[in-house]
């Protein structure tokens, strides 16, 4: 075959596509800089019911200073507080009760040169009195000291102490008894607790700084006393201890090769447990432990169990490098995304008398976001979980008083909060249900701004497929958004673990209003209501005379657009509003939320010099000094995106301004994303986790696959999840249709990021004749199978490149090959047939609507293009690579069975943990690990194939991130069909 030259008959159809739907959208300058208010603002609130109950202030009189625990002595009606300094306080359980200092251990410890090289009292940890506090007044209190070596050996110190009978108590400092040390360090642990079995219960952290990940290697290792629950029996005493070890602990006389385990331990595998509990009905241990990138974990422990870390964060892998424990990973009972959560508190089962409709949830909280919730459970399975306020109490540590009563301290505020009924739980919300409401508008029929609503402009636009989008700022009054030199943290936002450039001013708005082929099919709204930033969708009603607000869940609406390139000359395409909880998948507090209202895309002409004219956007510069607004000179050396689509900037910051504005919300640390690679626009490429990186979800049959392969499109997964149809198919929210645009400037990136390659991938295409016909059907299906011509023939025909009969050839072929991921690239160009298929990213109440049919079900999970029985037995028929499903039923609820298909990645069970080889010529495989051993490595791939590789040929093992079960699963089926799938799967029990 003849080589062609694509390049110019490419560029100009890209060219035509581009003026097709992207927006030229540098409004019209204002005629002055005369700021006008805005006034008619109605976006207040949420159109969420307000929560249960709501957060008092329980001990008007008392205020403390950073305090970090609530305990109460048996057979008192006194409750302690401790502050993070060292001074502890008790005071009665009374409303108009008043602090009084019980022990100031900065102050009047005496035993600190019994740590060697400790020079000072560092921070205050546990405090817990003995079960029989009445008859011989101890109590036990642990602390840090710190000094040289920044990680003292010895600097965790759980101690006892007497307390005196006068009123009010005080703790006798000469009493002290170094009960037990370990290791301090940056994750501490250090919470105590006596059980139901009258033990002394201990946290231990990691002892080491966030990152990297648990650096000591102590997570798994049961021959230290880090990362662990320690249980210890402080009524006896072994030789040389100032207690004994229970003969009932699960590690006693246990040995890790040449090392004794140590036989305190009950419980391992932690990274920063922050706050345990034991029900006083049931003895069950409970537990919140501070996750690391993505994940926040709430477990119950069990004897001898082994938590994961740093092996895996709840159940995503992290450090395949660490050797597992002697027990298997146990799962946590409750896992919290980063979008909702970033530093858990562990709390209680609630006991007490004032709540009955409490009693028996496990109320906990999240020191970051300031959300508290209480989750019931049927077995090991979490049944529901309820956010019971709104979020303005910094969530440092629950407490319980002798009746079962739950106190929450707040750290900010220094005040300790308890629950009273929201009043106004059932007052409907005046949150504007219509986008005529809100005061966004003058006229939404015209689509014409409200005075002091402003439009912006930004360099890099989100593929939306095929949709136009202008975007606009509304600030209350003359109110400004604040551009600080240095990033600061917010002040009394929800957000104010991150350091922010730009802070907002309350019930600030950001508008975006999407147009699909002149029609507007949807305005978001992005509302920042002073602590946290929500987002919205209205729909546009059929008539454009105005919008409605979309339910919470999402919603779905129709479109049937005239296209060339799709069967019947007809694009048909599903617009998914999406839900709020998908709103802020991207828009998360590690990107800052504000995707497109960021310098680096407001840096367009002089666009920043006049949003700070009008005062939209003030500049602030070090100690908080206003600054004027930016000249040129200093535009110019500001961040700034480049047009992905504008030939003007080099294809290297085109390329990664897509990335950044597609991607890099949630590749990036903490962002959500399920690989841990980073895409935005600062973000090093050539870093090991994506520069000849073997990928982690799977090779995609491309043969030598890398995320990307310097020089080789064809071999680079990052562009082929860019180029299908399907699952699999990134990004996974807000697009189903490939950018054909930037798939052109994203493959010829790659292709030159190796030096040697001086022309674009596109220039030549080895795969057709200069007619685009095909010598023979031998030569068309060898380059379908062909990654590199595969993807350029797709190219070709995603731009309406090939002349029509060549086109109805090509389309015929694919038709008849088996699903693959190059199928895949062409599949949104074949003839729909039936009813609407789900697609990649089906809403879940899409399904649930229909009721489902068991026996039906049972026809879909058995039929061949479902693949379910290619991975699943149920009653001995079918594959055995993925768990047996024979009574799946009995453990998992619909809603549970329909997350684990369209998410499976999300909750992967420790028998079915992925493993990815490395193997030294570079190639890598994928599967459950059969056997690992001084010989060989066998692993099971998706296929149930075995592969085996030899221990001299491996260059790393590391478990997977991602579930070998593909995402996507449902994509081909009807929502009827999935609702009948997940029917029969309910009722195998």
């Amino acid at each position: 075959m003849r080589a062609v030259r694509l390049l110019p008959v490419l560029a100009f159809l890209l060219l035509i596509s581009y003026f097709a739907f992207v927006a030229a959208d540098d409004p019209p300058k204002p005629a002055s800089v005369e700021r006008v208010p805005w006034t008619t603002s109605r976006v207040v609130g949420s159109p969420d019911p307000p929560p249960p109950y709501r957060a008092v202030n329980a001990f008007p009189q008392i205020k403390f200073h950073h305090p970090l625990l609530l305990a109460a002595a048996p057979g008192s009606d006194r409750l302690f507080v401790a502050e993070e300094d060292g001074k502890l306080f008790s005071f009665r359980n009374s409303p108009d009760a008043k602090a009084e200092l019980f022990f100031d251990v900065k102050a009047e410890f005496t035993t600190l040169k019994q740590t060697p090289d400790a020079t000072e009292f560092d921070k205050l940890y546990g405090l817990v009195f003995h079960p029989k506090f009445a008859e011989n007044r101890y109590c036990y209190v642990c602390y840090t000291v710190k000094g040289k070596p920044k990680n003292l050996p010895e600097g965790s110190r759980v101690s006892r102490f007497s307390v005196t009978t006068t009123d009010p108590p005080r703790l006798d400092p000469a009493s002290e008894v170094i009960v037990l040390t370990y290791l301090q360090g940056g994750h501490n642990g250090g919470d105590l607790h006596f059980g139901n079995d009258g033990m002394l219960y201990i946290t231990t952290g990691d002892s080491a700084d966030p990152n990297p990940p648990d650096v000591l290697k102590t997570g798994q290792d049961i021959t230290d006393l880090e990362a662990a629950i320690l249980r210890i029996d402080v009524d006896h005493k072994d030789a040389g201890k100032q207690y004994a070890i229970p003969k009932d602990n699960p590690f006693v006389g246990v040995k890790i090769g040449d090392k004794p385990a140590r036989p305190e331990v009950w419980a391992y595998g932690f990274r920063n447990p922050w706050r345990m509990s034991f029900d006083r009905a049931t003895g069950d241990l409970w537990l919140g432990d501070v996750g690391w990138e993505l994940w926040e974990m709430v477990h119950r422990i069990e004897r001898g169990g082994n938590y994961g870390w740093p092996i895996v964060e709840g159940r995503q892998p992290v450090r395949g490098d660490v050797r597992a424990g002697p027990t298997p990973i146990r799962p946590p009972m409750i896992e919290i995304p980063h979008t909702a959560g970033a530093s858990v508190t562990g709390g209680y089962v609630y006991r007490g008398k004032k709540f009955p409709e409490l009693v028996g949830a496990y109320v906990f909280g999240d020191w970051e976001t300031r959300r508290i919730w209480a989750a019931r459970f049927d077995g090991d399975r979490l049944k529901s979980m309820v956010e019971l306020t709104h979020p303005n109490v910094r969530v440092v540590a629950f407490g319980q008083d002798n009746a079962g009563e739950l106190y929450v301290l707040d750290y900010d505020s220094g005040t300790v909060q308890t629950l009273a009924r929201n009043d106004a739980k059932n007052n409907p919300s005046a949150f504007p249900r219509t986008l005529s409401t809100t005061g966004v508008f003058a006229s939404v029929k015209d689509h014409t701004l409200a005075p002091g609503v402003y439009p912006f402009t930004i360099n890099a636009h989100q593929w939306q497929d095929y949709a136009t989008a202008e975007h606009f700022v509304a600030l209350p009054n003359t109110s400004s958004i604040l551009d600080h030199e240095e990033k600061k943290k917010l002040q009394g936002g929800r957000a104010d673990w991150h350091s922010f450039r730009l802070h907002f001013p309350k019930d600030a708005v950001l508008v975006k209003t999407i147009t699909l082929e002149k029609r507007r099919v949807e305005t978001q709204l992005l509302h920042f209501d002073g602590e946290d930033w929500r987002g919205y969708s209205y729909a546009w009603r059929a008539d454009q005379s105005d919008a409605d607000l979309v339910a919470a869940d999402g919603a779905e609406k129709e479109f049937s657009i005239p296209d060339a390139k799709f069967p019947g000359g007809k694009r048909e395409q599903v617009w998914t509003y999406h839900s709020r909880s998908q709103c802020l998948q991207c828009h998360n507090s590690w990107a800052a939320y504000a995707l497109a209202f960021e310098p680096e895309q407001l840096n367009r002409g002089d666009q920043l010099t006049r949003l700070g004219e009008l005062g939209i956007l003030k500049r602030m510069g070090r100690g908080d000094k206003p600054k004027p607004p930016y000249t040129a000179a200093e535009l110019a050396k500001q961040p700034k995106l480049a047009d992905p689509h504008a030939e003007g900037a080099t294809l290297d910051k085109r390329a990664r301004a897509y990335l950044h504005a597609n991607c890099g919300h949630c590749h990036r640390f903490g962002g959500g994303g399920a690989v841990d690679f980073e895409l935005h626009s600062g973000a090093n490429i050539k870093n090991e986790k994506l520069w000849n990186a073997a990928p982690t979800r799977g090779t995609m049959d491309l043969p030598n696959a890398k995320i990307i392969a310097p020089g080789s499109p064809e071999n680079s997964v990052l562009y082929l999840r860019m180029a299908k149809f399907g699952r699999g198919r990134m990004p996974h929210l807000g697009s189903e249709f490939p950018d054909q645009i930037a798939l052109h400037t994203i493959a010829d990136w790659i292709h030159r990021l190796d030096p040697k390659n001086t022309y674009g991938l596109f220039e030549t295409l080895p795969f057709v004749d200069a007619d685009f016909s095909f010598p023979d059907k031998d030569g068309l299906d060898k380059a379908l199978r062909s990654p590199l011509n595969a993807m350029g023939l797709a190219r070709a025909t995603g731009v309406g490149l090939p002349k029509e009969s060549t086109r109805q050839r090509v389309l015929s072929a694919v038709a008849t090959m088996p699903d693959s991921d190059l199928r895949d690239l062409f599949v949104g160009y074949l003839p729909r047939t039936g009813e609407r298929k789900l697609g990649v990213n089906p809403r879940p109440q899409t399904i649930f609507a229909k009721t489902g049919n068991a026996d039906r079900g049972k026809e879909v999970f058995w039929a061949q293009k479902t693949l379910c029985q290619t991975c699943h037995q149920i009653d001995g028929k079918g594959t055995a690579v993925g768990p047996d499903l024979s009574q799946i039923g009995k453990t998992r609820s619909r809603e549970e069975l329909l997350e684990s298909i369209l998410d499976p990645s999300r909750r992967i069970e420790p028998a079915f943990q992925p493993f990815l080889l490395k193997m030294l010529d570079g190639r890598a495989v994928t599967g459950l690990l059969v056997k690992r051993d001084e010989k060989e490595v066998v692993l099971k791939d998706a296929q149930n194939k075995e592969v085996r590789v030899a221990k001299d040929d491996i260059d790393t093992l590391q478990p997977a991130r991602e579930s070998i079960m593909p995402t996507g699963a449902l994509s081909d089926l009807t929502a009827q069909q999935a609702a009948d799938l997940i029917e029969y799967l309910v009722s195998r029990k």
